[in-house]
C-alpha cells in the first residue's frame, strides 16, 4: 500500500539534525501508527546512522504504547490469566526486558515446582519455603518486590504476590483462594485454613470466611500496577508515573494526564492579583 504524501514528508523529518524538529515528527507519527506499514522496518534498515537511530527510538515507543493497551484488554477480560499479566507489570518498569525470557524464567520455576505434586497448602507450604522465598511487607520504596522477574530470581517479594504466584503453582488450577486477613495476605484452601507467605509460609486456622476479603487475579494485578506507579511518585520518575498511569487509565496518547496532579500535569497559570484579565 503506497504511503500518502504528509506521511513521508513526516518521516523525512527524522533525519533533521535538530532533535526538536525529529521529535516532533515522531510524536506526529506516533497517532499515525497504524498508516506506518513497512516505514518502520525501512528506517531501522537504513544506511543512514540518524535514520536508524530515530527508527529505533519510534520502535520502542510504539512498543510501549501497544504494551498499555494490551495490559488494559487483560484487565478488562472475562478470564485473567495471572502470570501473563504479572509479565505485562514487570515491563512497565523493567521496559528494556524482554517477554519470552520472563517466560521461560516461569515456565523453569513451574518446571521446579511440579516435579513434586503440588495439591495441598502443606505441599505449597513445603516447596516455597525450601526455594527460600521470603515474604515482604507491602512497601511503596521497593517496586522489585512486584515484578515477576526480581521475584524469581531473588526468591524475595510482596506477600500478596507471592500468595498468588504459590498459588498458581497448584495442580489443579484456582483451587486456592489469595485472601487478605488480618492484615496479612495469605492462600485460603475453602476448608478453613490459611497458607501465610509472611509468616515463614505458615498453615494456620481461618478466623472466618466472614473475616477474609478474597481478591481475584485481577485485583492482584491492579494493586501491583498501582504500587508501581506510587513508587515511580516516590522516586520522581516522571516517565514511569505517566506510562504506567496510561496502562491503567487506558489513554492512547503521550500527552500529560489532566487527573494527575501538578507537577505530572501543569498547573493552569493563575492570574495576579488585582489585574483585569482582559489585559
Amino acid at each position: 500500500m503506497s504511503r500518502s504524501r504528509e506521511l513521508d514528508s513526516l518521516l523525512s523529518l527524522l533525519d533533521d539534525e535538530d532533535e526538536t524538529v525529529a521529535v516532533n515528527a515522531m510524536a506526529e507519527l506516533l497517532y499515525r501508527e497504524m498508516e506506518l506499514g513497512d516505514a518502520l522496518a525501512e528506517l531501522q534498515e537504513s544506511d543512514n546512522p540518524l535514520l536508524r537511530r530515530r527508527g529505533h527510538q519510534l520502535q520502542a515507543a510504539i512498543t510501549l504504547r501497544r504494551r498499555r493497551r494490551e495490559f488494559l484488554r487483560k484487565l478488562e477480560a472475562p478470564k485473567v490469566d495471572l502470570i501473563d499479566g504479572l509479565i505485562d507489570v514487570h515491563l512497565q518498569w523493567y521496559d528494556n526486558d524482554s517477554r519470552p525470557g520472563l517466560v521461560r524464567l516461569w515456565n523453569d520455576f513451574r518446571f521446579d515446582a511440579r516435579r513434586c505434586p503440588q495439591k495441598t497448602l502443606e505441599d505449597l507450604a513445603y516447596f516455597m519455603h525450601k526455594a527460600g522465598f521470603n515474604a515482604q511487607p507491602e512497601t511503596t520504596l521497593r517496586p522489585e518486590y512486584y515484578c515477576i522477574g526480581p521475584i524469581l530470581e531473588n526468591r524475595i517479594g510482596s506477600a500478596a504476590l507471592l500468595a498468588g504466584i504459590a498459588g498458581e503453582l497448584a495442580d489443579e488450577a484456582e483451587v486456592f483462594k489469595v485472601v487478605r486477613v488480618m492484615g496479612d495476605y495469605a492462600l485460603y484452601d475453602g476448608n478453613n485454613s490459611l497458607l501465610v507467605p509472611a509468616h515463614g509460609w505458615q498453615i494456620c486456622a481461618a478466623p472466618g470466611i466472614a473475616q477474609c476479603e478474597f481478591w481475584d487475579r485481577r485485583m492482584l494485578l491492579r494493586y501491583a500496577s498501582q504500587t508501581l506507579f506510587s513508587c515511580a511518585v516516590n522516586s520522581d520518575s516522571f516517565r514511569y508515573v505517566l506510562t504506567i498511569a496510561q496502562a491503567l487509565s487506558g489513554a492512547e496518547g503521550d500527552e500529560p494526564l489532566d487527573y494527575l496532579p501538578y507537577p505530572y500535569y501543569p498547573a493552569e497559570e493563575e492570574e495576579e492579583p488585582g489585574k483585569n484579565p482582559a489585559e
